[in-house]
């Protein structure tokens, strides 16, 4: 079994077991009569939140491309954003690159520095999450207590995590021995690496050289604040979850992105549903009653997110013909 294969299979086995898990004392009926009673008013602001949600993180895509000298237009970033969202639904973790190859397709941005860009995103976000676990943990502090002790978590075992160390290490003095050896530097795969690495880091570090920083902040705050409402307004969707307060919201939308960092999933299926599940039962409802609050909830972000992204594919092709067409009538000098 190779490691591609792997990687596809377990995230799909443990979608699988957690849904099952969530769901297994849950009668179907009970969820569809969840869909039957919902607000599609309120639905459909959702899909506007979401959708503005999207757009608002192509914009802040757009500042760390432009500190490194690319300036893809808005709906282009946008696109690439989308598919790189449904690929992510289909493979966890194949969304960046993705939505990256996209835009080198469309914009001639390179893949390595599209990457780069990305992990700078994505080190921003982490800060955005730790913010937001520390203001529900004030905000929630009796219940998210009492939810941590809730739920186990096996600890590595001790052994691998030396072992792990140790690899680390011994690759990094090999790295280190190889720097100095000047026959080594020279060898056509170290020189490509080289070059993979120095047009990441460049990518990366553009988060430095931000034409515009307090825009990037705003957007970032923006998008998480747009989270957060998006969520809230699910639940005045139907009438189980219409009462609870707004921090249940904060409280959902940070177990549930811990949860896609946990344990990455397709599209979150099965962790979201179980530790959201669990969360709502700290709101006094029961397990069985919070599994098909999760699972509607999952369910409209899903297909909204769906939706959305699958567009994507309908628009990029388009797009590609335009630049291709663009490149033939351009004039030979």
């Amino acid at each position: 079994m190779n490691n591609a294969f792997t990687r596809q299979i377990v995230p799909i086995g443990l979608a699988i077991g957690l849904l099952w898990y969530v769901l297994k004392d849950v009668p179907l009926n009970q969820l569809a009569e969840q869909f039957q009673r919902a607000d599609y008013g309120w639905l459909s602001l959702v899909a506007l939140l979401i959708g503005l949600y999207v757009v608002v993180r192509a914009a802040r895509w757009r500042l760390t491309l432009q500190a490194i000298g690319f300036s893809p237009s808005l709906f282009r970033a946008t696109i690439a954003l989308l598919a790189g969202a449904l690929a992510g639904m289909i493979v966890p973790g194949a969304g960046e690159l993705t939505r990256c190859s996209t835009l080198q397709r469309t914009d001639g941005v390179p893949l390595t520095q599209g990457i780069g860009s990305v992990v700078a995103e994505r080190i921003v976000d982490l800060i955005m999450l730790a913010a937001i676990l520390l203001l529900t943990v004030l905000m929630e502090f009796s219940r998210m207590r009492q939810y941590v002790t809730s739920i186990t978590l096996a600890l590595p075992n001790t052994m691998l995590i030396l072992c792990l160390i140790t690899l680390c290490v011994l690759i990094g003095l090999i790295l280190l021995w190889g720097s100095r050896q000047q026959n080594v530097r020279q060898h056509p795969f170290v020189l490509r690496v080289t070059t993979l690495a120095k047009g990441f880091e460049k990518g990366f570090l553009a988060i430095r050289q931000l034409p515009q920083p307090g825009f990037f902040i705003g957007l970032t705050l923006a998008s998480q604040f747009i989270t957060w409402l998006s969520t809230y307004c699910l639940l005045l969707t139907t009438d189980e979850t219409r009462l609870l307060p707004p921090t249940a919201a904060l409280t959902i939308m940070a177990v549930g992105s811990i949860g896609g960092l946990a344990v990455p999933t397709q599209g979150g299926i099965g962790t979201y549903h179980f530790l959201v599940s669990r969360a709502l039962v700290l709101y006094g409802f029961a397990a069985a009653g919070g599994a098909v609050v999760a699972t509607f909830l999952h369910a409209v972000g899903f297909g909204i997110n769906l939706l959305l992204s699958s567009a994507s594919f309908l628009i990029l092709p388009i797009l590609l013909r335009k630049k291709r067409s663009s490149i033939t009538r351009q004039p030979v000098s």
